[in-house]
């Protein structure tokens, strides 16, 4: 299941750090975070699930609903243009936990 359907107050914590309140199996609400550099980094200026520290080499990054947004840096050094990666694709909620899926 999308994280989202079970989120509220979904934000981004310096330009990396996925943060909610999610529900739990019993019904409550706590509050969670995942580092998404942990698991996503950028391939010549596209967003690549299983990659690391896209950050580094990002700039505007931006939660848009569930799309994570950022200019990210080509391999030559340009800028491509704005690009996005559905954050919901990957990332659960395990009972209160984001958790990389």
């Amino acid at each position: 299941m999308s994280f989202t359907q079970s989120a509220h107050n979904i934000q981004l914590v310096a330009g990396r750090i996925l943060h909610a309140n999610l529900k739990t199996a019993d019904g409550n609400w706590v509050n969670s975070q995942i580092d998404l550099d942990q698991f996503i980094g950028n391939t010549d200026g596209w967003f690549m699930w299983d990659g690391r520290n896209f950050s580094g080499s990002a700039t505007n990054i931006q939660l848009e609903g569930s799309f994570l947004t950022a200019e990210l840096t080509k391999a030559d050094g340009e800028k491509r243009d704005r690009q996005r990666i559905d954050l919901n694709d990957r990332i659960g909620n395990e009972n209160g936990q984001l958790v990389y899926v």
